[in-house]
């Protein structure tokens, strides 16, 4: 049965005061314990996930496309990859042009842009392009009603996240290597701000982004649910401490998330100061204030072994 929402509220203002309480160094022990335990449930994803694939820039390419866009597409996204590997990006020698047709064409949303923007010459073109790979590559096509579209402005609508997706692949043939390179939040930032689009899909671009670049917000969340995760699962598979430290520095360079739940533990007094701490108060708030889980709760645990 759902914890009424009035309920939850009353943990998560009992759980702010016992933070509050604590002094300066106790409190980032538990956030850092916190941290690490909503870490090690995304590894278990990734665990799953990289036995899939069997490959490690599959799996960096999968968790790239989950992340880049609202929850309702994720499923479709994590579809997009099985019908569309990454491999087959080096079979088109990562031109750009091309990638774009192969996203576009095996999300199964050529056809409809090919109708709106019938007389762009770069549309049919893409057409063409996927027309041609598909056949070569034998490759499968997702549908159109398998995607949310309606209610999407701006950068998050897919047509966007794809175009955006495929300048980054074209810049990036060691998807995995340039990932595990990043270690300051200018690293990440250059990553995934250097994307574009063409100027035939600028009528899908809200108001403030003109260019079609992935943003810093959104390259920022990217480092933190992408990069430094792919960094510390990496770095335990390999058996490379550096890369695990790497991981948990930049979550610590990377400003906090901005969202509905940080809002909630600001106005309780709890300021996250960067990304490991917003993580923090995530699992603190998902795992165990929501469901009133107080006595598995990490911090409860903490102050009842003061």
């Amino acid at each position: 049965m759902p914890v009424p929402n009035a309920i939850q509220a009353e943990s998560q203002r009992a759980c702010a005061k016992e933070l509050l309480g604590l002094g300066g160094s106790h409190r980032r022990e538990v956030m850092a314990q916190l941290s690490f335990d909503r870490i090690a449930q995304k590894q278990e994803f990734l665990i799953d996930k990289f036995h899939t694939t069997d490959n490690w820039n599959e799996t960096a390419y999968l968790m790239l496309l989950r992340s880049l866009d609202i929850k309702e597409n994720r499923s479709s996204y994590e579809r997009l990859a099985k019908v569309l590997p990454y491999r087959y990006f080096a079979k088109v020698g990562y031109e750009r042009r091309s990638i774009e047709a192969l996203l576009l064409g095996s999300a199964g949303l050529l056809p409809r842009l090919a109708e709106v923007f019938e007389s762009e010459k770069e549309v049919a073109e893409l057409q063409a392009i996927y027309d041609y790979d598909a056949h070569k590559f034998a490759l499968e096509q997702m549908s159109m009603s398998d995607w949310q579209l309606t209610g999407h402005i701006g950068d998050n609508h897919p047509v966007i996240r794809l175009l955006q997706l495929a300048s980054v692949l074209s810049q990036h043939e060691h998807l995995l290597n340039d990932i595990l390179s990043c270690r300051t939040r200018s690293d990440v930032e250059k990553l995934f701000c250097s994307s574009s689009v063409p100027r035939w899909a600028y009528r899908f671009l809200s108001e403030d982004n003109r260019t079609g670049a992935i943003t810093r917000t959104k390259a920022q969340m990217l480092g933190i649910n992408v990069v430094a995760q792919l960094q510390i699962f990496y770095s335990e598979y390999t058996m490379r401490s550096d890369l695990d430290s790497r991981g948990i520095e930049l979550l610590e360079q990377l400003p906090a998330e901005s969202n509905l739940f940080m809002n909630r533990w600001q106005k309780l007094g709890i300021k996250a100061e960067n990304a490991l701490e917003s993580q923090a108060l995530l699992q603190l708030t998902k795992e165990y204030c929501t469901h009133l889980r107080c006595d598995k709760c990490l911090l409860r645990r903490f102050i009842d072994s003061e």
